[in-house]
């Protein structure tokens, strides 16, 4: 197994409890280990320039008080003068000499008991205008460096200690507010899941999980009034196939005199069964088409909520940032609400990518997420024409200029998923507020692969996010209707499920040009061609 297989399978079984706790702990591990050098580097200097300070301090006021001792020679006089500013532990040694014989006056020392950098001052002692002698005083820096050491130990165990109390509060409110709250949702989803509508879902809360319980409870409560109308049509369509059978035996009684009208009469039986089976075919897909649009409306959203609500603490982020006002705590809980926005924008997006999927695998064309051979241009008018509904509200066209004899043994589906993106984003972006525009996609082929070119006559995009469309999340309509999903989408089908590749060029007022190339023949195994694509 690989080694990013590997990471990817440890972060997956990471919980979101664990999954904060972690965040938390390694930001404030991260700013420790850069404050506390910070904080020593202070110290240390703080701890120097005191020490310095002392030391000329010192050695100024030795050389006044020892003027008048060196002046009359009373070396005894000098030394109990002296040993005021010997009694400080941070002194080594003084030294008195007189000039300009430059005899040792007198001396206190206790160098031999100390270790550590030594560091002297020599200040000239007078008497009146004439210089009388020197002294040198001579400091250690063995006791500043200990209560240094000190301080840093006691600096770590104070860090240390709120470190392990901030953990140990954030787990506490985590598991309190979020982790019971989101079990309890996820027991609530699997009743729904296993067919179980006739518990209410209930949350008193006015926060985010409130919202998504308000939204599992009207989805339970539309679920459950749909499998009540189902099960009053499929009563419906029994009596009405209880009457036609009881009509079919009282006409065969009538008629089995009369072979001809039996089998007339058989026929039409036939032919009525055979009605009735493609209608119930249809009401089926009928109700499972309403039933998928109505589920897609939920985690669609509350994605739109929960990018509306990382929306606004990105703002407000940014403006603390700004000011200047920032602290640990808006930057935790920024991340916090960065963390779990994420969780639950990839659980909604991932349950309406599910939702869609298992549609596909019922609807008319089950190849559409599947491998296999097709004809581009039939592939893209089938697309053109399903669009068709909602672009003729707008006075936007979409024009298609494709050979008819492109082949490809690829995925129509993702392909699919490519052009109504790009139909999307042209006609949101591009196009908006324009009272007049088009769209073309062309196609042409290039040895083993085909160029697809799409353009529109719109604004174009400006050169400051050009660079920047592809990121997911990225739009300049956020809490607008975009969702900054469709081309970073795009753009993972064409490099990842195609095998090919995508590139913009775009002028202002000149609409954009998105260049697609792609292999006629799609990478990986054809005999696995009837394998479904997670797109």
């Amino acid at each position: 197994m690989k080694t990013p297989t590997i990471i990817s399978s440890i972060f997956s079984r990471i919980t979101l409890r664990l999954a904060v706790v972690l965040a938390v702990f390694f930001g404030l591990l991260v700013t420790s280990l850069i404050l506390i050098p910070i904080q020593l580097s202070t110290i240390t200097a703080d701890s120097l320039k005191k020490l310095e300070d002392d030391h000329v301090r010192s050695a100024a006021i030795l050389a006044v008080i020892l003027s008048e001792p060196v002046w009359q020679i009373t070396p005894e006089i000098a030394k109990q003068s002296s040993d005021v500013v010997f009694s400080n532990p941070n002194v080594s040694e003084i030294h008195v000499i007189t000039l300009p014989d430059k005899k040792t006056f007198i001396t206190n020392s206790r160098k031999n008991t100390q270790q550590g950098t030594f560091r002297t001052q020599s200040r000239l002692i007078s008497h009146g205008e004439q210089v009388i002698g020197e002294v040198q005083l001579t400091f250690t820096e063995e006791i500043m460096r200990t209560e240094i050491r000190d301080n840093f130990y006691r600096a770590i165990f104070v860090t240390a200690t709120s470190f392990l109390l901030s953990v140990i509060c954030i787990y506490i409110v985590l598991q309190w507010r979020l982790v019971r709250p989101i079990k309890d949702l996820i027991e609530k989803s699997d009743l729904l899941a296993n067919g179980e509508l006739n518990e209410v879902i209930s949350f008193d809360r006015k926060d985010e999980i409130g919202h998504l319980a308000v939204s599992l409870e009207a989805t339970r409560q539309a679920l459950q009034r749909s499998f009540n109308e189902l099960e009053i049509k499929n009563q419906q369509l029994l009596e009405y196939s209880g009457t036609l059978e009881s009509k079919v035996r009282q006409r065969t009684q009538e008629l089995e005199n009369a072979n001809h009208h039996l089998e007339a009469a058989l026929a039409s039986v036939n032919s009525a069964q055979n009605e009735l089976a493609r209608i119930e075919r249809m009401a089926a897909l009928g109700s499972m088409v309403a039933g998928v649009a109505h589920e897609l409306n939920t985690p669609l959203g509350n994605c739109l909520l929960v990018a509306s609500t990382l929306s606004d603490e990105t703002r407000q982020i940014g403006k603390t940032l700004t000011e200047g006002t920032m602290r640990r705590s808006d930057l935790s809980h920024y991340v916090d609400a960065a963390t779990e926005s994420s969780k639950l924008l990839m659980r909604g997006l991932q349950q309406a990518a599910q939702l869609v999927g298992d549609f596909k695998q019922v609807a008319v064309d089950q190849s559409s997420a599947q491998r296999r051979k097709f004809t581009l241009v039939v592939v893209f008018q089938e697309l053109a024409a399903l669009l068709h509904s909602s672009l003729r509200k707008t006075p936007f066209n979409l024009e298609l200029d494709i050979p008819d004899d492109i082949e490809l043994d690829s995925y129509p589906g993702p392909l699919g998923q490519v052009f109504s993106n790009l139909v999307n984003n042209a006609v949101v972006h591009g196009l908006d507020g324009m009272s007049q525009g088009y769209m073309r996609c062309m196609a042409r082929r290039q040895a083993d692969h085909v160029l697809i070119v799409f353009e529109d006559s719109g604004k174009g995009i400006p050169p400051n996010i050009i660079k920047r469309i592809f990121e997911p999340f990225f739009t300049t309509k956020f809490g607008k209707g975009g969702s900054g999903l469709g081309l970073s989408i795009t753009f993972n089908i064409i490099t990842n499920v195609l095998g090919g590749e995508i590139k913009v060029t775009s002028e202002p007022n000149q609409g954009a040009r998105f260049e697609m190339s792609i292999p006629l023949v799609a990478p990986g195994n054809p005999e696995h061609a009837g394998q479904i694509i997670d797109t």
